[in-house]
């Protein structure tokens, strides 16, 4: 085991020692040994050393609060099934109201955004096996479609193709999330066909947003300025002369 590894395991040991006697609630220590230990797995995972003092990313802490608050839940009905053995009082409706009410609510909140984040990532894109294709290469350093030249030599940090297939913006980003549905419907109920294809022309300003400004994509002899104004319209597209952006498929029928 990695001495930086080790050190960072006691440090999760030591801070979830503290927080169950300061807190002194088993839901919140509970949760937080979930969260504390998926944040040391994906260090372990990790080949490059992270900040000093990292304590896990959004995500992972939404994780843990909702199971903190799930727990709590639970705690909260026994204590509401205790109180209605005495009758309804003030105290068993308060009780009810908590853990009927609220808490199922932060717990929903708390669920929904997690799943939000989580399915912008690779691994929510390939949960689908018709995906598979498109993930394996997406991660084979071997490959030169435009997917694997961009994972590889890390030009989009994470969430690779979310951040192809999205548009900018909260408009964007609602469409995407609306569209993923329609995907997993689709695929639920066998309504796809195979080869996969994009709905509708690849547009170049997803490929400008981030490289238009800068002085690779500028000064490229393949980009002259007098040909710079059929970019931006679309009249030249970027994987015509670029891609192939995923491997070439063969065509099956639909299920």
């Amino acid at each position: 085991m990695a001495p930086d590894l080790a050190k960072r395991i006691r440090d999760v040991s030591r801070t979830i020692q503290l927080v169950g006697v300061a807190v002194k609630r088993p839901a919140w220590a509970a949760a937080l040994v979930v969260l504390l230990a998926s944040a040391a797995a994906q260090a372990a995972e990790d080949s490059v050393p992270l900040p000093h003092g990292w304590i896990g990313t959004t995500s992972d802490w939404v994780r843990g609060f909702g199971i903190a608050f799930a727990l709590l839940n639970l705690a909260l009905l026994v204590f509401a099934w205790r109180g209605l053995r005495h009758g309804i009082t003030p105290t068993s409706r308060g009780w009810l109201f908590v853990a009927v009410g609220l808490v199922p609510l932060m717990v929903a909140f708390l669920s929904f955004a997690h799943g939000l984040e989580e399915s912008a990532t690779v691994s929510a894109c390939g949960s689908c096996h018709v995906m598979t294709p498109f993930v394996q290469d997406l991660q084979n350093v071997k490959s030169d479609t435009l997917a694997a030249t961009h994972f590889k030599n890390r030009y989009i940090r994470e969430n690779q193709c979310y951040t192809c297939h999205s548009n900018y913006g909260l408009g964007g980003t609602i469409k995407a999330k609306f569209e993923g549905l329609g995907h997993v419907w689709r695929y639920a109920v066998g309504a796809y066909t195979l080869p996969i294809n994009l709905a509708q022309p690849y547009p170049n300003v997803r490929c400008l947003g981030c490289h238009g400004a800068s002085q690779k994509f500028q000064n490229a002899a393949g980009h002259p300025k007098e040909d710079m104004h059929s970019l931006l319209d679309g009249t030249v597209s970027c994987i015509g002369c670029h891609g192939p952006a995923h491997p070439e498929q063969k065509k099956a029928a639909s299920r």
